[in-house]
């Protein structure tokens, strides 16, 4: 028999697991998107060195052997994921193969605390929901024509979003403790709060020892080192998809000023915050630039 209290429950896990996957999914949206497909029908290898980032290959042919770090080896076959989370290091072979491989690198390079908790790579079995429609479409996007940029971004955004659904990243995410659940979402919804680990374990209902052990030994890292993560990751964010007047920044960001901000943006990142957001806005000008470029060429030549 189902009760309320079964279906409440139900609700708020759920609820729990797609707050997470969202903020996942929102951290990616400023990374840069880059694809290809690879096809060799003789003996084959390659490494591919770490990145700031988040990279899947999608097997279309034939058995692929994955390696991290001299472990013993994964096979992959037709259908299955091989998926990097964080961007780690890793090498692949196999004969007669292809797959479509795809990669988020990250403008912010702080990862989220979900996705270091999964391996760094792995084997996601078959059956991962509309992989095969999404790849198609993403394969047709590996040719350049107008608009392809924007496009293979929110395919591989919907790829990644997939598989994370697939291995049920959210249930598997070791915060299942509410309390400690609680104040994490707390500090991703407002991260401009002047928060203290006073504060947030009086929003877990814990005493302050309690609570930093607690979310410690779950979210990987101690509250404060948390909380400032999460600020200059939404630094970063507003700082990408805004023009805000970098006192703004700082204020929405919950520092105090900008020379705060600059301080500790200029430590995790190593540039100031003005030319982080100046090399960001370049860079995708110079993306579309050649993009636009290319797709008059084309037209003049056909």
């Amino acid at each position: 028999m189902v009760t309320r209290t079964h279906v409440t429950v139900c609700l708020a896990r759920y609820r729990r697991r797609v707050d997470l996957l969202s903020e996942v999914a929102d951290r990616i949206r400023g990374g840069h998107a880059f694809t290809c497909r690879t096809s060799e029908s003789g003996p084959w290898r390659q490494t591919f060195p770490i990145r700031t980032g988040i990279g899947f290959h999608v097997i279309e042919r034939g058995t692929i052997s994955l390696t991290v770090n001299d472990g013993p080896s994964l096979k992959a076959v037709a259908g299955d994921v091989i998926f990097a989370p964080t961007g780690s290091a890793h090498s692949l072979q196999g004969e007669d193969i292809a797959f479509l491989s795809g990669c988020y690198h990250l403008a912010d390079t702080q990862v989220h605390a979900a996705l270091r908790q999964l391996p760094p790579v792995s084997v996601v079995a078959g059956s991962v929901p509309r992989l095969a429609e999404l790849c198609a479409l993403l394969g047709d996007d590996l040719i350049e024509r107008p608009g392809a940029e924007a496009t293979r971004a929110s395919l591989v955004g919907l790829i990644v979003v997939q598989v994370l659904r697939h291995v049920e990243l959210v249930g598997a995410w070791p915060v299942s403790d509410p309390a400690v659940a609680a104040a994490v979402r707390s500090v991703h919804r407002d991260p401009d709060v002047p928060w203290t680990v006073e504060l947030l374990s009086s929003r877990a209902g814990l005493s302050r020892t309690a609570f930093t052990r607690r979310f410690t030994a779950l979210v990987g890292s101690p509250p404060m080192a948390y909380v400032r993560n999460v600020r200059l990751s939404a630094a970063a964010r507003i700082l990408r998809e805004t023009n805000a007047p970098l006192a703004s920044v700082a204020r929405q960001s919950g520092y105090s000023n900008e020379f705060s901000l600059a301080t500790a943006f200029r430590q995790a990142y190593g540039i100031a915050p003005g030319r982080y957001r100046t090399g960001f806005h370049n860079k995708a000008h110079q993306r579309e630039v050649t993009h636009t470029a290319t797709a008059t060429g084309s037209r003049g030549s056909a």
